[in-house]
């Protein structure tokens, strides 16, 4: 369970760097999609590379299909998120995706059978405590309401995301690099073929092109660790998912919120901060046995 644990924690960190990426590429108003085409080549290439030195088999079919719902959720989810991302700081759009985490929950419970127990029910219970603290003050920049092209936004990336976290449960163990190869270079053709259609320039900027990496093995290395998580956990624990899931992707947001603090100066309230508070004491009951 420790070791699952860790992975878990490990891929919330990971996340949270992911989140200041995500943030950079919307501030600089770099190219949404020049941005996820970068990135999902770059994450197609890590896939392979790492599918290759496994030596894994390079086709099977369940992981195909799987790759392609990912892909469509994961390019859809991010050209979302990004242009969420131009409007409202790392506090408010990270809170709101990873928010998403209680839908795998509920998935985990009906068809893994995963069972509560009483302290990882008060974790998850505090851990969407803190989603909605540390989110609780994202009205404040913009008169942005319900009708708004930021909710609509942001509620499609929050859809998204969750299918794409769902499907992480289903990789088998050992497997995960091949996912990822799967993910990432449908993903790719998706964007590709979007940009073939729509928009044939191509930005070489070298900014956008660091960013866009830096997203992608942040993300690729988040999805593995996440996987990994899942495996280790299931080994010793009929409540993988009620574990893992609210630690790599509801503990992610203070991480997310602190780094934003500390490397884009970006200021969190006291609100912000009961948040955190409480996403550690979320850490600490998903934690026990």
């Amino acid at each position: 369970m420790t070791h699952g644990i860790m992975l878990a924690l490990a891929a919330a960190l990971i996340y949270g760097f992911l989140a200041l990426s995500y943030d950079i590429a919307a501030k600089r108003h770099y190219e949404i999609w020049d941005v996820l085409l970068y990135m999902q080549f770059t994450g197609f290439m890590i896939g392979l590379a790492v599918t290759m030195f496994l030596r894994l088999p390079f086709y099977n079919l369940r992981l195909l299909s799987m790759g392609l719902i990912g892909a469509v959720a994961f390019v859809g989810g991010g050209a979302c998120y990004l242009q969420a991302s131009r409007e409202r700081d790392i506090a408010a759009n990270w809170t709101i995706v990873n928010l998403s985490v209680v839908l795998p929950i509920l998935v985990s419970v009906w068809w893994f059978k995963d069972a509560f127990s009483f302290a990882k029910g008060l974790g998850v219970l505090f851990t969407l405590a803190s989603i909605v603290l540390i989110g609780g003050g994202f009205q404040r920049k913009t008169a942005a309401g319900p009708g708004s092209r930021w909710f609509v936004y942001i509620s499609l990336a929050f859809f998204l995301n969750a299918w794409l976290v769902i499907l992480l449960r289903f990789v088998p163990a050992g497997y995960g690099p091949l996912f990822t190869a799967y993910l990432y270079g449908i993903g790719f053709l998706l964007v590709l073929a979007y940009k073939l259609v729509r928009d044939r320039h191509w930005s070489k900027e070298g900014g956008l092109i660091g960013i866009s990496a830096a997203a992608a093995m942040t993300h690729w290395s988040g999805l593995t660790l996440t996987m990994a998580a899942l495996v280790a956990v299931g080994r010793v624990s009929s409540q993988a998912g009620l574990v893992v899931y609210p630690i790599t992707n509801g503990l992610v947001i203070p991480v997310a919120v602190v780094l934003g603090a500390l490397l884009l100066k970006q200021k969190i309230s006291f609100r912000s901060g009961m948040g955190v508070a409480l996403g550690m004491v979320a850490m600490a009951l998903l934690s026990s046995s």
